[in-house]
């Protein structure tokens, strides 16, 4: 401190304190970077894990595959995620944090429109279909749902089926068809089948397809039986919707796509089959049933595809790119609808939940499916303002598994006393946060949207306008939802309501998507038309005239079922014989509705067995029934995205809100203005109670009473997957010529890898896609490291090992797709010569540690967790190879290495080092060891080995980080002095500790001359001499005769 800042006024002795111990701050430590897939977590974005619980909170447990056998609805856990493994043998050591970039399905802004370019998945048809057909089961491939009524509510001429809902959905792949077997529903009530196997499926028209399109009833066990048939065989299956039994309809059809695949490319052929069932919606068949156990129901199975009219003709056809076996569809993300105020000073009897202010909404921040498969969100602790300061009420936010019940709330995350009081350090935005990040194309980079850094890891939250800006009502609160969107019902006079409850009206245009997601293909008799429409009639089946006869062998007894004043026309012939022509006159009608599903909601505050139920949240329920607090697995498949074009906000869409779209901008709104109060005190939720003058009071009096809470659920959310591959970014799927353009897989690979690009955007010293060994992919990652300079690739090469989900091989030996000499010589001639790469080979075998499987990993793998393993012996400078440092046997890895999968020879080894590829050896006594540690730079210098070049990526990221504390200070000598004063006992420390044997810094007038001076720049010089490792021991034994002197 200088004396002139004293104030001296009259004589003593002044003291100031000077602390100039304090210890300087410690550089960051900087990890890797690691890109692939995981279970769940923030997709396509770099975040950072500091531990392996905090990498395990955010993506979940490493995946070793093997797992999962319900892939339809649980996800797809059948394949290693080999990123998710090499961040665990990484973060095992705890020497630094790392990186991971998890990817999810994207499409290039440039995306050529082919298959391969879109991300997602569909079912695949035969490109053969039989003459005179249009779409139908036989045109080979769809969505088909089963639709259930309860056999109780129908008449017993059954010529009304009252309501059905949908249960189930099967996707068809390659020439497979579904069809229904058992009694028909109708007056005859004759049990149609094929002749010799009476009810075995229902035979129609020579097609033997009437079970697809008419209404079955159950057996005597009430069950239903379903005849699945398909190039690779047949099946009869009885299934029912209890999951106590072992007849429950998941446990009886497959429900793993990816046996769908082409027979023999993932999995032995024996185990293929053309078809899945996807969703299934036993909760709502409970609701429907009265009860968990099985009881007597008709069933219908109809093809699912929106349909589109052409105006001037009245065509009506399926719109496939609408439908539910359609869903190229790129990561989407799930969220809820909108939350809204109360009704804070209305009329009761002028209560219109349209109305009601919209609030705020929350979206998903990169999580995919999986948000809406776990998540939920409740508002709880509802408070109007009690001081004369502020009229803004406060609430709690609650972001809760959805697997839990009221009665033992499971907390992801909450945040307390939020508020909608834009200028108070409460504000909802604020709390949660409301940035989302948006890539892009030009500049190549996310570019951060929004006022409030996120808090939440699972959402953010899209605040009204209104609201942010302080121009709402301040009494309001969030008081409700809109409920999810949902495939809009069909059937009986009105053909169905849009959000606000109001029937369709409007004229319909060419090409238009039009009505419902129930599809009923054009046939050759009458006229063509969608299930259940009012607007079109026409046949309910798919037949024609060539067909419309019965077959030789078939039964006499024949039905068909049509089209008729928007609901079905069920027609009976008179028994007939082999070439008899069906006759169309007098049709019997049949009227029905079919409905599709929703999650419950809570009805009693006293359901489940709320000891205090003040405690209950109202809206939606995730529980199994009423009574209980089981988990209802059918609610993640409930409000799926059905197909693609989906508006960001279905609730603003003017085509949404009519519902011509075939999809209901809302299921339903919910608001605690519908609370009621019964005459014995019980709090209940009536849908329409305020506006009809029932509900229990104003929303005071409803906080008042203890009821503050409600929860919404989340919809959408897509992951962009193929789930028919195991594995959908595997290799073999990209070709040697694939582009950003026509691979969507290439598109994500490159992309996940290009949001590290940015130095001051993501700190790394390793990068690599464990997994990956596409050569323009690969060569991309050390393009990367090399524009960075401060990081090296570890890359995998192409077909070392050819894991199942890859290609199945039957022959085990068949799985090494390379030896040691092919393998050089593809490396040579991708002329790489870059000491910014670094490549291992073979594979290993590792253990898993949770499930005790043994997996097939590629070298990159287990060498994640040696470069750890080594950096926590010693430090990233000395080489991570050997038997000190590199032996996989005694747990260098971080991962149990049991094996390798190619025992390499001397001459291998030789070979693989010559063409800088380090070999992985395995010795009989001293067990798998790392025998090399070259960089894929083919001119020899110091940077041909991975630990000099791991030494200058450090020193010069370390000094780089110094050098930031003398910028824009004044270019004097003084200043120079201090950066060496910084610099000098790093590099010191580093010698020290064996990183460099000697160096020197120069910085003076030679170096920052006064011409640089005039431009504002500092110039120094550092030298350094790298050490070293020892790779090869010489020994000379001199073999001396007796008399020989040692000395000579």
């Amino acid at each position: 401190m200088s004396v002139k800042k004293f104030k001296f006024v009259s004589p003593g002795v002044f003291i100031n304190e000077i602390d100039n111990s304090f210890i300087p701050k410690e550089a960051p430590v900087i990890g890797p970077v690691v890109i692939g897939r995981s279970e769940r977590g923030i997709a396509m974005q770099p975040v950072k894990v500091n531990s392996y619980s905090e990498f395990v909170e955010m993506f979940g447990d490493a995946v070793a595959g093997g797992a999962g056998d319900d892939v339809s609805r649980d996800g797809n856990l059948k394949s290693p995620m080999y990123g998710t493994l090499a961040a665990k043998a990484f973060l095992d050591a705890g020497v630094a944090p790392l990186t991971y970039v998890r990817l999810l399905g994207q499409k290039s802004a440039d995306a050529d429109a082919t298959i391969g370019s879109l991300p997602g998945w569909y079912t695949v048809k035969s490109p053969s279909t039989p003459a005179g057909t249009d779409v139908s089961q036989y045109n080979n491939g769809g969505a088909y749902g089963l639709f259930v009524f309860v056999s109780s509510s129908v008449a017993s001429n059954c010529e009304d089926l009252k309501t059905g809902s949908l249960a189930a959905v099967w996707y068809l792949n390659q020439s497979a068809s579904i069809q229904l077997s058992g009694t028909l529903a109708g007056p005859s009530g004759s049990a149609i089948g094929a002749a010799g196997s009476p009810g075995d499926y229902v035979a129609l028209g020579g097609y033997s397809t009437a079970g697809m399109y008419a209404p079955v009833k159950t057996d005597s066990n009430n069950l239903f039986k379903a005849y699945l048939s398909s190039s690779v065989g047949n099946e009869t299956i009885t299934f029912g919707f209890d999951d106590s039994k072992n007849t429950f309809i998941r446990d009886r059809f497959n429900t793993n796509p990816q046996l769908a695949s082409d027979a023999g490319t993932f999995y032995p052929s024996t185990a293929a089959k053309h078809y899945w069932l996807g969703e299934t919606f036993e909760q709502e068949v409970r609701d429907l049933y009265g009860s968990d156990a099985d009881t007597a129901a008709f069933g219908v199975i109809l093809p699912l595809a929106y349909t589109k009219r052409v105006a001037s003709t009245g065509v009506v056809t399926a719109d496939l790119a609408k439908s539910p076996r359609y869903m190229k569809i790129a990561q989407h993300e799930a969220r809820t609808s909108w939350f809204i105020g109360q009704d804070w000073n209305g009329t009761a009897s002028e209560f219109v939940p349209e109305d009601m202010t919209k609030l705020f909404r929350f979206i998903g921040r990169g999580h995919g499916e999986w948000l809406r498969r776990n998540v939920k969100i409740s508002i709880e602790k509802i408070r109007q303002s009690n001081n004369s300061t502020t009229k803004y009420g406060t609430f709690s936010v609650v972001i809760r598994s959805i697997r839990d019940s009221d009665n033992a709330v499971v907390v992801l995350e909450r945040f307390d006393k939020c508020t909608l009081d834009p200028n108070s350090h409460n504000f909802i935005g604020k709390k949660i946060g409301d940035m989302y990040q948006d890539w892009s194309t030009t500049e190549n980079r996310w570019k951060t949207r929004g006022d409030y850094p996120n808090n939440s890891k699972f959402v953010y939250i899209d605040i009204k306008e209104d609201v942010s800006n302080g121009i709402t009502e301040p009494t309001l609160l969030p008081w409700g939802y809109y409920g999810p969107p949902r495939p809009a019902n069909v059937g009986g006079t009105d053909p169905g309501t849009g959000g606000g409850g109001t029937p369709i009206t409007g004229s319909v245009t060419d090409n238009h998507l039009f009505n419902r997601l129930v599809y009923a293909p054009s046939s050759s008799l009458g006229s063509p038309g969608p299930f259940g429409s009012a607007l079109v009639s026409g046949t309910f089946g798919h037949f024609n005239s060539a067909k419309l006869t019965a077959s030789a062998g078939e039964s006499s007894a024949t039905t068909l079922i049509r089209m008729k004043n928007g609901g079905i026309a069920f027609l009976s012939g008179a028994a007939l014989k082999p070439g008899d022509a069906l006759s169309l006159a007098n049709p019997a009608a049949m009227t029905a509705s079919l409905a599709f599903p929703s999650i419950r909601l809570r009805l009693s505050a006293s359901e489940g067995g709320m000891s205090d139920p003040t405690k209950a949240y109202f809206g939606v329920q995730t529980t199994r029934k009423r009574s209980k607090t089981t988990y209802d697995r059918s609610c993640g498949d409930v409000y799926r995205l059905w197909h693609d074009g989906y508006p960001d906000d279905p609730t603003e869409s003017a085509l949404y809100a009519t519902a011509l779209s075939g999809v209901m901008a809302y299921d339903y709104i919910f608001t605690m203005d519908n609370v009621c109060k019964s005459s014995r005190g019980a709090y209940y939720y009536l849908s329409g109670a305020r506006a009809n003058g029932n509900s229990y009071g104003t929303y005071k009096e409803v906080i008042a009473a203890g009821y503050d809470s409600f929860t919404a659920p989340l919809w959408g959310g897509f992951d962009g997957w193929d789930v028919i591959k195991p594995d959908p970014l595997y290799n073999q799927g990209i070709a040697d010529t694939a582009t950003e353009a026509n691979s969507y897989t290439y598109h994500t690979w490159k992309r996940g890898a290009d949001t590290v690009t940015d130095p001051e955007v993501v700190d790394m010293n390793l990068l690599t896609a464990p997994g990956l060994t596409h050569n323009g992919l690969t060569r991309n990652l050390i393009n990367i490291c090399e524009d960075r300079g401060d990081a090296l690739a570890l890359i995998d090469l192409p077909d070392v090992y050819i894991p199942s989900h890859e290609q199945y091989k039957s022959d085990k030996a068949d799985r090494i797709g390379t030896t040691p000499r092919n393998a050089t010589t593809a490396l040579k001639d991708r002329l790489i010569d870059s000491s910014y790469g670094c490549t291992f080979y073979p594979w290993v075998q590792a253990r898993d540690e949770v499930t005790g499987r043994n997996i097939w990993v590629p070298p990159s793998v287990a060498m994640m967790g040696v470069f750890a393993s080594s950096e926590k012996k010693s430090h990233l400078w000395f080489a991570a190879a050997g038997f000190n440092r590199g032996s996989l046997t005694d747990g260098a890895a971080g991962l149990p290495i049991i094996e390798v999968s190619e025992v390499l020879t001397k001459k291998q080894r030789d070979i693989l080092y010559k063409a800088a590829i380090n070999p992985i050896a395995s010795f009989p006594n001293t067990g798998i060891t790392v025998f090399g540690q070259k960089t894929l730079q083919e001119r020899r210098s110091a940077l041909d080995r991975i630990n000099v070049r791991r030494l200058v990526i450090y020193l010069k990221k370390q000094i780089s980080i110094l050098s930031t504390q003398i910028l824009f200070e004044q270019n004097v000598e003084a200043t120079w002095n201090r950066f060496k004063s910084l610099i000098e006992p790093f590099l010191s420390n580093v010698k020290v500790q064996f990183g460099i044997s000697d160096y020197k810094l120069i910085l003076d007038e030679t170096t920052t001359t006064p011409d640089l001076i005039d431009q504002n720049i500092l110039y120094a010089k550092i030298m350094v001499k790298p050490t070293r490792a020892i790779e090869f021991i010489a020994i000379d034994f001199v073999i001396a005769s007796t008399g020989a002197s040692f000395d000579d």
